[in-house]
């Protein structure tokens, strides 16, 4: 994978809030030391391949295998549906203790539908779980965007929603997301079709259309080789990814009061003030 990840970090530090809005918490969650195993616990162990009897784990498994458990029931109990266990990041030095989960009914979809949870600095659980419907309806409506703006389907669209406030579609109206939703858009184009400065018209474009919908996201814009970037998913879009297959990239953070851009040609961010950059743009 090329530096894909490196170009987010850039650009969401560079936007404050960007992906920190809509996180929820609890008040005051005290972890439990019990001295015994659920079933539920004692499936996910076996199924990691460790022991089952709570008396062989080590202090960290115990530790660990409790706090995965609070951690899940929390998402379940706080939605009133039930998640799916995909990963746990163990506290450190470097790292935030997190789980990684997805709501059953909805299922992986190649990490597409994964949420997150960790604790805040009170120490009570935070997540990053919005409702299906919303964004199902948001990235649907970016990628109709984008596909209609250039009249073509060689493109390959994945989004991943950071952060977010909206509850239901009830908090929609006309499109309009109020600033209260944070998302990671990657889109994919042909370099059969597309060209570096077809993106560098478009991504002020773009600017304009998610200000006018009150849409936080970091935005990559890549031009792809050697990818059939109409058969890519979330479940198979490794090569899309692959430094040898990248050509080009235009990147655009936005939020509703900074813009950021950087491109493959030119990695140092050039920062605008949002309206400023906006308004020009229309003239």
């Amino acid at each position: 994978m090329y530096d894909h990840a490196k170009r987010a970090v850039a650009l969401i530090l560079t936007l404050v809030c960007l992906t920190s809005c809509g996180k929820t918490g609890t008040s005051g969650h005290k972890w439990q030391n019990s001295d015994t195993l659920n079933e539920w616990q004692m499936d996910l162990l076996e199924a990691q391949g460790l022991p089952t009897d709570i008396e062989q784990l080590t202090p960290s498994q115990k530790r660990s295998i409790q706090h995965i458990y609070e951690m899940i029931n929390y998402l379940n109990e706080k939605y009133d549906e039930e998640f799916v266990y995909a990963g746990y990041v163990e506290p450190g030095v470097m790292d935030e203790e997190t789980l990684y989960a997805y709501p059953k009914q909805f299922g992986a979809e190649g990490g597409k539908n994964t949420v997150e949870v960790t604790l805040d600095e009170k120490g009570n659980f935070t997540d990053t779980y919005s409702d299906m419907g919303v964004s199902s309806y948001l990235e649907k409506l970016i990628g109709d965007y984008v596909r209609e703006y250039f009249q073509s389907d060689e493109i390959a669209y994945f989004m991943t929603v950071n952060a977010s406030d909206i509850k239901s579609m009830d908090e929609v109206k006309n499109g309009d997301f109020n600033w209260d939703i944070g998302v990671m858009n990657s889109f994919f184009f042909s370099d059969e079709y597309f060209t570096a400065e077809d993106l560098e018209k478009f991504a002020p474009q773009f600017a304009k259309w998610l200000y006018k919908h009150k849409i936080y996201s970091n935005n990559h814009l890549n031009i792809v080789k050697n990818v059939d970037v109409k058969k890519a998913t979330y479940s198979n879009r490794d090569a899309c990814y692959k430094i040898e297959n990248n050509v080009y990239f235009f990147d655009l953070a936005i939020n509703q009061k900074r813009v950021a851009t950087s491109t493959s040609e030119n990695r140092d961010i050039k920062r605008y003030d949002t309206e400023e950059y906006v308004n020009k743009e229309l003239n």
